[in-house]
Parts: structure tokens; C-alpha cells; sequence
């Protein structure tokens, strides 16, 4: 384990472990790294595996500044920088795709070898021309409740977020321990990075990113049912898809196995 300091001061946990090719694991909103435990093992056999907690996120510190994805994306620049990373595979998981569209709209994908996209859409609210929002159906009314609800009741928004991200709801003792490590990010934070990313319309760099990517979604996602890996694919110009068939939102915690081998053997190719 170690600490960044970034340019603003702040302290930015890592991990790094294992050797070989780079690849940078980026968590969801209000997650942290230790979501990453069953698969860094797994990964790191036979590449370098590094893993962050984002600015405000688990044992990074905390402040009110910068949480936006274009800054998230500038301090995973910086972390690259630091550890003079190059021919990195970035993998996000949820809002860490969306810290991946924002990296490569601000540094393009000269650093990058490949991307990973688990289970993130590019636009969160609805639109006339838009199917995969979030939930399926989200407009800008059900952002003000989630927000006035997380504001004032963060148990009673949070937890059934929680139980939507698998496809079978897991035991209540399960989500009070995800809710604790999501409870590590302040709520000013955190509602200010989601409605960052609730306003953000990222299809529009779809087309920047060519290097390969893996888009590793859950067929039984609640939070972005439909097609949308389809749809992805005929947007980016180097995609291939690998859907798991058990999953929800984290096929990497859902379907551990599956998840690594997929991933690391779209690693070794």
C-alpha cells in the first residue's frame, strides 16, 4: 500500500502488485478498492495490478474539492505519471468507465494499450434519442428525489442502490458492509460527483477511444438493463463484448471466476 500526494495535496491511496503488463483498476461511485479483492490476485499472476481509491473515496483523503470525473481523470494521470506507467490497460468498473471516457477526452489514449468498460453507460438521464439510461428511466425529477433522499436518509437510497447492483439481492448483513465502505465518502462528495456524472453526455468521445476494449457487462443488470454493450460496440472503434449471463452490475463480484479468466485473457491478447 501507498499514498500520492497529488498536486492539490491530497493523499491518494494505491496498491501495486505483481509484474507485467499495467493495468489500473478504477471503482464506482462511493466504492473503493477493497471491491477489487476477488480478482487482484487472480490478475496480478501475470500482470501488474494496480488499484486506487479516488479522491474522497475510501483511504484517500477527504476534501470537497475536485470531485468531478475530469479531475478523477487527472489524478489517475497523475498516479500514471508517478508511476511512469505506459501501455496501461485502464478498467473501470461503473463510474470508473465514465473516469476512463473523461481521461481519454483529456489526454487521448496515447499512454493506453487497451480499456475495459464494466457495466456503465455513457449517459445517465433520459433523452429524446437516448434508450439505456439509468434504471432504464431516469429524468432529471428522479435525480432531485435520489439527491434530497441521500441528503437527508443515505441509508434508505443507498441500500436498495446496493441491492440493485446484483441480479440476486444479496443477504441484508451483505449490503450494511458494502454500505459501510460506501459510507467512507462524504456525502458532499459524494452527491457531487454523481450529479456530475447524472448531467454528463460521454457518447460523444465513444469514437476517441481506439485502443481495443473489453466491454464486460451484466445480462441481468438492473441498473443498465437492455443492450446497451450492443449499442457501445457500434460506437467504439475497436470493442468486443463479453456478457455474464449470472450478473447484475459487478460481474466481477458476481462472477469472479468468469470475470478474471475473460479479463485476462483479453489482457494477454
Amino acid at each position: 500500500m501507498a499514498y500520492l500526494e497529488l498536486p492539490d495535496g491530497l493523499p491518494l491511496y494505491y496498491e501495486d502488485s505483481g509484474s507485467g503488463p499495467a493495468v489500473v483498476l478504477i471503482h464506482g461511485w462511493t466504492m473503493n478498492s477493497t471491491f477489487w479483492q476477488q480478482n487482484v490476485a487472480a490478475l496480478s499472476a501475470q500482470n501488474r495490478v494496480i488499484t486506487l481509491d479516488l479522491r474522497g473515496h475510501g483511504l484517500s483523503g477527504k476534501t470537497d474539492d475536485g470531485h468531478t470525473l475530469a479531475q478523477y481523470a487527472r489524478d489517475v494521470h497523475h498516479l500514471l505519471q508517478h508511476l511512469e506507467l505506459r501501455d496501461v490497460c485502464l478498467v473501470g468498473w461503473s463510474m470508473g468507465t465514465a473516469v476512463i471516457l473523461s481521461y481519454v477526452r483529456q489526454f487521448g489514449c496515447g499512454s493506453l494499450r487497451s480499456a475495459a468498460f464494466i457495466d456503465q453507460s455513457p449517459r445517465f438521464l433520459d433523452a429524446d434519442d437516448w434508450q439505456f439510461p439509468l434504471f432504464g428511466e431516469y429524468t432529471a425529477v428522479d435525480l432531485a428525489v435520489f439527491a434530497q433522499g441521500f441528503q437527508h436518509a443515505r441509508p434508505s437510497v443507498v441500500k436498495p442502490f446496493i441491492a440493485a447492483c446484483f441480479a440476486e439481492t444479496p443477504p441484508a448483513e451483505v449490503i450494511d458492509a458494502v454500505y459501510a465502505e460506501t459510507a467512507k465518502t462524504p456525502s458532499s462528495a459524494a452527491l457531487a460527483v454523481w450529479y456530475d456524472m447524472a448531467y454528463a453526455d460521454l457518447r460523444p468521445v465513444l469514437p476517441e477511444v481506439t485502443v481495443p476494449t473489453l466491454l464486460m457487462y451484466g445480462a441481468r443488470s438492473k441498473v443498465f438493463p437492455g443492450e446497451l454493450d450492443r449499442w457501445l460496440a457500434e460506437q467504439l472503434p475497436q470493442a468486443k463484448v463479453a456478457r455474464f449471463g449470472g450478473s447484475g452490475h459487478a460481474p466481477f463480484s458476481e462472477e469472479p471466476d468468469s470475470f478474471n479468466e475473460t479479463l485476462g485473457s483479453f489482457l494477454r491478447s
